[in-house]
């Protein structure tokens, strides 16, 4: 079956254009991307897989893409799937192929760099993720995908222990998997699990547009939260 999966934002593949780095310190605040009124690029994302059209671990890779570059402003990578949660079926027609099926990832670890954009005014600051957690529908007909569209969030600790991230993402959809195509260059790179770019002979995976992002940066925080719950109060 396949899987239009996605999650989103980080950085392997080579930078047409080198981030501005100019703050040292992340600056609190809420930073919304276009769609809702703010500078926050939208972005592209990766996730590898082992074989062509299945196979762990994944690992995602996505990044800021402001029409000609990759990372320039944001970049989320990293995190490793190992577990596979079967997809909710309820609402596909075994017989007919035609319907929604619904999976959702979760994702280990991994790192965020943010980059000085004064359009944003969120600072630089880079640290390590908790856990990202992304729900992807697809719709089928006759067993076939026309559509993906996905949901996801992050959150994470600067390095300077003072700063907590929070990362989510909505109105994402899916562009291409393998083997069906090949990635473009203009999507971040399929990455190994040791997060360096994949040898040639694994170029397998999906890849996706981020549309919709806001970001939450906090500092003097106590400890990072990882709940999808969290996610959610920034969307209301």
């Amino acid at each position: 079956m396949c899987r239009l999966l996605i999650v989103v934002l980080f950085a392997a593949a080579a930078l047409v254009a080198a981030p501005v780095l100019v703050s040292a310190a992340p600056v609190a605040g809420t930073y919304y991307s276009a769609f809702r009124g703010g500078a926050v690029l939208n972005g592209h994302a990766s996730v590898s897989r082992q074989f062509p059209n299945s196979g762990n671990p994944k690992i995602f890779n996505g990044q800021s893409w402001n029409d000609s570059a990759l990372g320039t402003q944001w970049e989320i990578q990293c995190g490793v799937e190992n577990t596979l949660t079967p997809p909710d079926s309820s609402h596909f027609n075994k017989i007919t192929g035609t319907g929604f099926i619904v999976y959702t990832q979760t994702f280990q670890g991994g790192t965020f760099s943010i980059y000085t954009d004064p359009a944003v005014g969120w600072g630089f600051g880079s640290g390590t993720l908790s856990v990202t957690v992304a729900t992807t529908q697809v719709w089928l007909m006759n067993f076939v995908p026309y559509a993906s569209s996905f949901t996801a969030f992050t959150s994470g600790l600067f390095n300077d222990g003072r700063c907590a991230l929070d990362f989510a993402m909505s109105n994402g959809f899916g562009v291409g998997e393998t083997p069906y195509l090949t990635k473009p260059s203009t999507y971040p790179a399929f990455l190994a699990p040791n997060c360096s770019p994949a040898d040639p002979s694994h170029q397998w995976g999906t890849w996706a547009d981020v549309n919709d992002i806001i970001a939450k940066i906090n500092c003097t925080v106590p400890a990072q939260r990882s709940s999808w719950g969290e996610g959610k109060t920034i969307y209301r």
